[in-house]
């Protein structure tokens, strides 16, 4: 027999909401504006974990910041309430972050090779393809065009992922094509750059 009471069963599941983004909420209303910076300083061949710094202003000042490591919700947020990386070169990290995050469950539905195959020979068709910096990364990387039923899913999934971004972009940048497309095509470049090792061959004297 049933019990007669069942949190489980006679509530709605609603998804607790993360700690940061209460505080932040309640910060950022007492603000003018907000301001985000992500650090990930280079070690070697790799990566410091990467951390988000997050400054809430009034009236000129910093009233309060706040970091945290780098999380897709916390990003999606800011990103959903409006605010903007420091730079444009911090943007297009962010960027980066957010696509490799949403490539990754594609490259393990189809697998690690035939979708960088896919990914780069799309990239290379595609309308950003021929814009430095992708331009330059694209060509030191050297990859067999992909073939199968699959890869016609593939292509539509990483531009589904792409056009996320670059509507993105257009909202946060109030419309500004240039600067979405600026900072869409440098975050690609920066996504390519360290799935296939790029820099580190280089660093290494094999690219």
């Amino acid at each position: 027999m049933p019990s007669a009471t069942n949190k489980y069963f006679d509530t709605p599941a609603e998804a607790p909401e993360h700690p940061k983004i209460r505080a932040w909420s309640a910060w950022k209303s007492g603000s003018q504006r907000v301001e985000l910076e992500i650090r990930r300083p280079r070690e070697g061949l790799a990566f410091a974990p990467t951390r988000m710094f997050v400054t809430f202003y009034a009236d000129g000042t910093v009233q309060r910041q706040d970091d945290t490591e780098w999380e897709l919700e916390l990003d999606t947020w800011l990103l959903k309430e409006h605010v903007k990386a420091r730079d444009e070169a911090n943007e297009t990290l962010r960027f980066a972050l957010r696509l490799k995050a949403a490539f990754r469950p594609i490259a393990i539905r189809f697998g690690d090779g035939y979708f960088n195959s896919v990914m780069v020979h799309q990239l290379r068709g595609g309308p950003l393809g021929g814009i430095a910096p992708l331009a330059e990364v694209l060509g030191a990387i050297h990859e067999y065009e992909a073939a199968g039923g699959s890869k016609y899913d593939c292509e539509q999934l990483i531009d589904f992922e792409i056009t996320v971004a670059a509507k993105a972009l257009l909202s946060l940048y109030d419309d500004d094509r240039t600067a979405a497309e600026r900072i869409l095509t440098g975050a690609l470049a920066q996504y390519l750059d360290e799935r296939f090792h790029v820099t580190e061959r280089r660093q290494l004297g094999f690219g």
